[in-house]
């Protein structure tokens, strides 16, 4: 009977091993245009193997292949994939190409990896719509351009290079140019409800909420575990995933400038933002004592806003406000004042039109509006100083930990509803999850939708909430304990 089972297991491996005729690889298709079908990431392995065949003489362009050398934009995940390539072309053909960063000075023969900065690797990403989401193989001119710009279209590149190197081989082929493949990852992107990659018809602003999980300020305290463990790779992955959405406004929590004097996951986030986003500091409670803004400064740094740079948008003003509220006097907050409490608002202008957008986070008080009514006064602070005697319209947004379920009449939920503020999840004309309740808080590395709700994106009634989803993937699973969430809103009138 054991011998039948292996037997079986034995031809069912085969099967699965042997090519899909008239399919290709299943995966992308001739010269562009959309993958249909999902390919398992198989370059974990550092190992590659092509069949034994030893070919020489390998060529891209008609140039020998010993004459290039690897360039890849110096991130972590830019230097994956480079060694990935670097030992694919040394397993399948004996030549072990350097791999060096693209602030080398440039040279004639190169394969360049990801999203480095010489013209050819431009010229391919400048025929994407959108960044982070498209990967290419090509070649232009004596360069060969292997392209993807975050970490998933750079681990699908690399499984698509070597399917096609392997492919090449068998066939007997010699010149690496005679790889031309482009496809997409919007599979991986989206696995649940609706696509988010595409805005809803008439959205004027798309607007994105993260409670990012820093690090703790406090030294003594163990940061929350996360599978993507050092601060830059997480960075890597969270940008990744930001860029791949593009939205208007991201709010955040939990991401500062300064981690007790560390500033590596907040460069490393901005660093990939950067080219598309500004990032929006404003100046410090000037009602609050000196000892309470000195003591927090350089800590929270005022700067939980951030916004597209090619959208029209403009910043009439921006503030920050303290809560009422003094904590217990700590190590990691001496001056008492409750950081987590504030509120970061600004007053932005779109098309001429004024709005007010404002983030805080309530932390721990669900079942009490005193936060809510905090954040109003941060609001009703930036409605006085915006010039308009009409009120503006406002978009609140933050980890506001008060659930649409409490059954507190004094809940912080409650309070915002009877002040005319409405709950984007909950009237979205396109809800993406197709449940209300869909959770945002989890324990991070796992996949649990049915936690509290608990991170949110209001609105005054001059918005629409045209679409609105919880962003629930592999990735978010892996890098906070909070999903992120995202409204496309339309403004009215």
């Amino acid at each position: 009977m054991r011998r039948m089972a292996a037997w079986l297991l034995s031809c069912l491996l085969l099967l699965l091993s042997l090519p899909m005729t008239g399919c290709g690889d299943g995966s992308e298709t001739e010269n562009g245009g959309a993958e249909t079908t999902a390919e398992k990431i198989t370059t974990e392995e550092e190992t590659f193997d092509f069949g034994n065949v030893e070919e020489k003489g390998m060529t891209i362009s008609g140039n020998p292949l010993e004459n290039y050398r690897i360039i890849y934009r110096n991130t972590v995940f830019g230097k994956e994939c480079a060694s990935k390539v670097q030992k694919m072309l040394h397993a399948a053909t004996g030549a072990l190409l350097p791999a060096l960063p693209d602030s080398e000075a440039e040279a004639p023969y190169e394969i360049l990896v990801g999203k480095t900065n010489r013209a050819e690797s431009n010229t391919v990403r400048g025929a994407y719509d959108r960044p982070n989401v498209y990967y290419t193989i090509r070649t232009l001119g004596s360069k060969m351009v292997i392209m993807g710009e975050g970490y998933q279209t750079l681990k699908r590149v690399a499984t698509i290079f070597e399917n096609r190197l392997t492919r090449l081989l068998k066939d007997g082929g010699k010149d690496l140019s005679a790889i031309d493949r482009s496809g997409d990852v919007k599979e991986g992107i989206d696995p649940i409800g609706h696509s988010v990659l595409e805005r809803a018809e008439g959205t004027d602003l798309r607007v994105y909420h993260w409670n990012m999980a820093a690090p703790y300020h406090n030294p003594s305290v163990t940061p929350p575990p996360v599978v993507y463990g050092d601060c830059v790779t997480r960075g890597e992955v969270m940008a990744d995933f930001i860029l791949q959405m593009l939205p208007d406004i991201i709010t955040t929590n939990e991401f500062y400038e300064s981690h007790n004097g560390d500033h590596t996951f907040f460069n490393t986030v901005m660093g990939e933002l950067g080219e598309y986003y500004t990032h929006l500091k404003s100046p410090y409670d000037v009602n609050k004592p000196e000892e309470g803004a000195n003591a927090i400064q350089g800590k929270t740094e005022n700067s939980n806003i951030i916004y597209r740079k090619d959208r029209g948008l403009t910043v009439v003003s921006s503030s920050w406000r303290y809560s009422t509220e003094k904590t217990t006097v700590t190590t990691a907050n001496p001056g008492g004042w409750v950081y987590y409490h504030g509120s970061h608002t600004a007053v932005f202008s779109l098309n001429g039109r004024k709005f007010i957008v404002s983030v805080s986070h309530y932390a721990d008080s669900r079942s009490d509006s005193k936060w809510a009514k905090e954040h109003l006064a941060a609001i009703a602070d930036a409605q006085a100083a915006s010039g308009s005697a009409e009120p503006l319209p406002v978009i609140l947004t933050g980890d506001l930990y008060t659930g649409y379920t409490s059954k507190s009449a004094n809940s912080g939920y409650k309070y915002l509803v009877s002040q005319g503020y409405v709950d984007s999840q909950r009237t979205a004309a396109m809800n993406g999850n197709n449940n209300i309740a869909h959770g945002t808080f989890h324990t991070v590395g796992v996949r649990q939708t049915e936690r509290i709700s608990e991170d949110f994106v209001w609105h005054t009634d001059q918005f629409e909430a045209l679409a609105f989803k919880v962003l629930a993937n592999q990735e978010t699973d892996d890098t906070s304990d909070h999903y992120p969430v995202m409204a496309d809103l339309r403004l009215k009138g």
